[in-house]
Order: structure tokens, then C-alpha cells, then sequence
């Protein structure tokens, strides 16, 4: 059997998960199986070029024939916020997520049913010692051969369901390397075929024969240098290679699903909060084997707030009541918890992030209920996991900039869109045909008097009012994943509790201000739970 221990020097471990934008807040633990194999490769090359190629291949082989089970230390969920700069002077805000671990605590890996040669241990003892940072260059550990404690706290799920005590997640490992060699000569075959296809489609849309065509020496030589010839040579391919060439993750590797124990983390909160101010946004990433569609967003917002609910105890804020004491009187002002579902930069338009906006503030006890709030399950059944970002206020997290993990929906803008249909909490005077000049005007006129009431209702709201200049009918769709996505396909109506709903209709709304405004702007019926809801046109 074989043991790595690792000891995390300054307290922190920042490691993104394959596949995760750095600004989503994810954090790789455990350490992924591919994550260390390419580590211990970068540091012989960087460190130990005397080490023949014969004996790291053998090493590496070796240790890719076995998925390791891991002891993993107590750690606490930490992150800072502050700005890079970028090109032109510019600066872009950055959200730093962690995890802090004692550096008296150590890490184990272990392969359970390997046996290194005394060259081979010899070797990996001494690439061990090497290692100056393992993730980020933040991460600075102590590395070495060790004895294992026989405590196994995350390990292979092989098939059987997880227990209440654990939770779900995805490494990156290698994948069957024995099948390595028949599987690239079918992704060669593969790419020729499509290559030749694609090639006679253009000579037969020029109206060229096709029966001579074939791929050229250069081309069938190209194709098979986006495939790596073995999985050492996989290992080596960088990010950007990958990215290039469309892999969605590298060759040679897998998915696979591991069960770790739960563990309620502290968030360590390095914000300063000002006197007397309570925070108004919590924000988590999503992680699934399928994530919702943003078209079910009404239903997952009912999800993340039953689970809240269970974990503050009924608190009123998640509810929607007055209090504990006015448990029948609903909330006035529209202050308590809105739970907002994002689609940010997602190809197939599912749900990236959730957002708790609440604007009477969160206390202490609806902290920690959002720090313990980490799992739900989606439409299908599919459990959903839930990585609280940071709890904070909307500029926090606002931001156009989608793919450095910002919230359009908290950005600010003089022009607001429809992101989720708007339905009427009031009821339109008549029904209007749209597809009439004349009576979308009197729709627009009739949707702006529903619109300015629904704006002074919302204490949150009440100052956008004046500056409000237009109100728009746009198309009955928004863009989901790069296509057009009817209203009427979304879920407009929720599955229990109440709300006035004044018509079943969804409609898409351009809202122009005087000036710049902050988000979150949503209205109307279901308006707590991701309809109605605003983006920056």
C-alpha cells in the first residue's frame, strides 16, 4: 500500500475544479487524481530533468491504475474580495475562494492495493520533498511519504448511493488505460470521417464532384496530433491546448463520483461590514451531475427555500412573515428572502448560480442557516450541491462580466430586460392583440401602470420610480444557451403557497431609467422566486 501526506504551510488550499471559472467560488476537495499526477510531472520537469522518461512513465502508470481513498483534515470555507488589474488600467474584481486548514492537520492519500519497487518509492520520495505549492501558487505544502491512519472520510462511491452523513462530488481521474490505445484509434477514424464528410459538403455546395476528394497527408497528420498518442502524453496537454483542439476535458481522463463526509463549514468572512449593516445577498455556485434549465427557475427557487426554512428553523425571513409571533401575517414591502436563479455564460441555458437576496438583512441565525444550506435536489430527482460564494451586498457581486463569475442580475444599468417572464400580480384591463401597432401601445400603457405600482410597492424599489422613464413590450423570448426561449416555456405558475397572479401570460419588458440603477430589479407574481426577473439590456 502507498501513503502521500500533505500539510498545508500557510493555512489556505485554493485549487478550481476542472471545468469552473475562478470567480464561481468552487474549490477542488480533494485534491482530484489528475491534479496529482500533473503535479508530480511539472515538478520533474521543472526540478529533477536527470530522472529518465522509462522511470516517470513507470512511476505515473503505476499510480493511474488505482483511484485513491483520501483522510481529509477539518477545514473551514474562507474567501477575500478585492481587484486585479487588467488591460487599459483597468481592474476587474476578484473573488478569492478557499479553504483554511490547520497546518498541524495533514492530508492522506493512500492506494490501497499498490506496492511501489524501492527505485519507485526512492523516486516519488524524492519528487514529494520537491513540491513547493500544490493548486494554486498560494497553496504552499509540505509533501511526503507517509503511514496510513486507516480513516477513510472520502473515497470511490462504486455504484452504491450515498448516506445521509456524506455528500457528492466530481474528480477528474484517469480513465482506463488499457483502453487508451483502441479508443484514440477510434476517435482518429472518427475525426477523418467527419473531416471527409465536411470536406465533400463544401465541394457539393459548389457543385464539384466529390469522388476524387480525400484528405490529405497533412490533414489525416493533423488529426492525429489533436489525439495523444498514450496517456503520458495526455497528461502533459495544457489547458489552452485542450481548449483549442475542443476537448471538454482532457483524453484519458474520467469523471468520477466520490463520497466525502459532511462537514458544516465556517464561513470565514473577510469583508469589513459596516456598523450596523447587515448583509442583504448570499450567493452560491451550483454543481450537478444535470443542472436545472433556467425555464424551471420557479421551481429550484422553491427548493433552496424549503431547505432554508428547515435549517433556520421557520425563521420569517425565508417564510415571508411578519414573525414568529405574526406567523399568519405576511411580510409587508416585499423585504424578506427573494431567491433568484441564474443562467450565466452556460451553453445549454441551465442554472449556474442561485442568489438569496433579502433587503431587510440577514442576522446571525440566517448566516449560519445559509452557511449550512449546501444540497438540494433539482427537477428529475438529481441532487444539486450548493457552494456558498459569499454573503455580502449586491456591488459585492454585481457586474456585467459573466465569465469572471460576476451577477448581472446586482450590476447597474439605465436599460433592464426581462430575463424570466414577467406576470402581472394585477390584472390587465382587457386583452390586448399585440400583434396590433395600436394595441401593443395601449398593452405597454396598461403593463406601465401595473409596473410603477409594483416599483412603489417594494420598499428596495421605491427609489427607481423617479427616475423611470419607459416602459417596452420587447419579443416573447429571451436567449438560453445562444437560442431563443419562448415565455411559454417556462414554468410560470408555483407548485404551492400563494401570490395574486393577475395573468397567466408572460411578458417580456424593456424598463428604461434616467440614470443607472442597481439590481436586483424583480416584479410581480412569483417575484421571490426567479420571475420577473431583470438583467442589463
Amino acid at each position: 500500500m502507498l501513503t502521500i501526506e500533505l500539510k498545508f504551510l500557510t493555512g489556505k488550499w485554493h485549487a478550481t475544479p476542472w471545468g469552473r471559472q475562478v470567480n464561481e467560488g468552487a474549490v477542488e476537495w480533494p485534491p482530484a487524481p489528475w491534479r496529482i499526477l500533473r503535479t508530480l510531472l511539472a515538478v520533474w520537469h521543472h526540478k529533477h530533468p536527470e530522472v529518465s522518461e522509462a522511470g516517470m512513465r513507470e512511476l505515473i502508470d503505476m499510480l493511474a491504475s488505482e483511484l485513491p481513498v483520501y483522510h481529509l483534515p477539518s477545514h473551514a470555507e474562507g474567501h477575500t474580495r478585492h481587484y486585479m488589474p487588467v488591460a487599459n488600467d483597468n481592474k476587474t474584481k476578484i473573488f478569492d475562494t478557499f479553504l483554511t486548514i490547520s497546518p498541524q492537520e495533514t492530508l492522506q492519500i493512500h492506494w490501497p492495493e499498490i506496492t511501489l519497487s524501492d527505485a519507485q518509492s526512492e523516486l516519488l520520495d524524492q519528487l514529494l520533498k520537491s513540491i513547493s505549492y500544490f493548486g494554486r501558487a498560494e497553496s504552499w505544502i509540505d509533501a511526503r511519504l507517509g503511514s496510513w491512519k486507516g480513516n477513510a472520510n472520502a473515497s470511490p462511491l462504486n455504484g452504491s448511493p450515498a448516506e445521509d452523513h456524506q455528500e457528492i462530488v466530481r474528480l477528474l481521474a484517469p480513465g482506463e488505460l488499457d483502453q487508451y490505445a483502441n479508443w484514440r484509434e477510434e476517435m482518429v477514424t472518427d475525426s477523418r470521417n467527419r473531416k471527409l464528410a465536411d470536406k465533400k459538403s463544401i465541394a457539393l455546395a459548389k457543385g464539384k464532384p466529390i469522388d476524387k476528394i480525400k484528405l490529405s497527408k497533412n490533414e489525416i497528420e493533423k488529426i492525429k496530433a489533436s489525439i495523444p498518442e498514450d496517456f503520458f502524453a495526455a497528461l502533459h496537454m495544457e489547458t489552452s491546448e485542450l481548449r483549442q483542439a475542443g476537448w471538454n476535458r482532457p483524453p484519458a481522463s474520467q469523471w468520477v463520483t466520490y463520497v466525502r463526509e459532511k462537514q458544516i463549514p465556517s464561513i470565514s468572512k473577510s469583508a469589513v461590514r459596516k456598523k450596523n449593516e447587515l448583509p442583504t445577498v448570499a450567493r452560491y455556485a451550483i454543481a450537478g451531475a444535470v443542472l436545472p434549465k433556467l425555464t424551471d427557475a420557479i421551481f429550484l427557487s422553491e427548493r433552496v427555500r424549503c431547505s432554508l426554512i428547515k435549517f433556520s428553523d421557520g425563521s420569517p425571513l425565508f417564510i415571508g412573515r411578519e414573525s414568529k409571533e405574526k406567523s399568519s401575517q405576511l411580510a409587508q414591502g416585499h423585504q424578506h428572502a427573494h431567491f433568484f436563479c441564474e443562467s450565466n455564460n452556460n451553453l445549454q441555458g441551465r442554472i449556474t448560480h442561485v442568489s438569496i437576496f433579502a433587503p431587510q438583512g440577514f442576522d446571525n441565525a440566517a448566516e449560519e442557516a445559509l452557511c449550512k444550506f449546501n444540497k438540494t435536489w433539482g427537477s428529475g430527482g438529481h441532487d444539486l450541491q450548493f457552494v456558498l460564494i459569499g454573503i455580502g451586498h449586491p456591488s459585492d457581486f454585481g457586474g456585467s462580466n459573466e465569465k469572471k463569475g460576476e451577477a448581472p442580475i446586482f450590476a447597474q444599468s439605465k436599460i433592464w430586460v426581462s430575463r424570466t417572464p414577467f406576470v402581472p400580480a394585477d390584472r390587465l384591463r382587457r386583452q390586448y392583440r399585440l400583434d396590433d401597432p395600436l394595441e401593443k401601445s395601449r398593452c405597454e400603457k396598461d403593463l406601465a401602470r401595473i409596473i410603477r405600482k409594483e416599483l412603489e410597492r417594494r420598499n428596495w424599489l421605491h427609489q427607481h420610480h423617479a427616475t423611470l422613464a419607459s416602459i417596452t413590450l420587447m419579443d416573447p423570448k429571451t436567449k438560453l444557451g445562444g437560442h431563443d426561449t419562448s415565455w411559454l416555456n417556462f414554468r410560470r405558475e408555483r407548485t404551492k403557497g400563494g401570490g395574486k397572479r393577475g395573468n397567466t401570460s408572460g411578458f417580456g419588458i424593456k424598463l428604461k431609467f434616467s440614470q443607472p440603477v442597481e439590481g436586483p430589479i424583480a416584479l410581480g407574481y412569483a417575484s421571490h422566486f426567479s420571475l420577473g426577473l431583470f438583467v442589463p439590456g
